[in-house]
């Protein structure tokens, strides 16, 4: 699971994962509400709700967060 830059939740701001299987603990133990910072809302400027499994490479509005540990990971 990939990050976007544009999805917030309250229950790890400011947070950094030294690995991906750390990030994807961490999503997947998540209760909170997502949101959006493209529209402050629930939902993303496609108009599809917003969390981590849902706001992924080749949803229209997907950028790739500086914090995904995989970032700095050569493909």
């Amino acid at each position: 699971m990939r990050l976007c830059a544009h999805l917030r939740w309250k229950a790890f701001y400011g947070a950094r994962w030294p690995t991906p299987e750390d990030l994807d603990l961490a999503l997947a133990l998540s209760d909170s509400p997502f949101s959006c910072l493209q529209t402050a809302q629930p939902g993303g400027p496609d108009g599809a709700l917003c969390a981590p499994e849902r706001c992924q490479p080749g949803r229209s509005c997907f950028s790739p967060s500086p914090r995904d540990p995989r970032a700095n990971q050569s493909t």
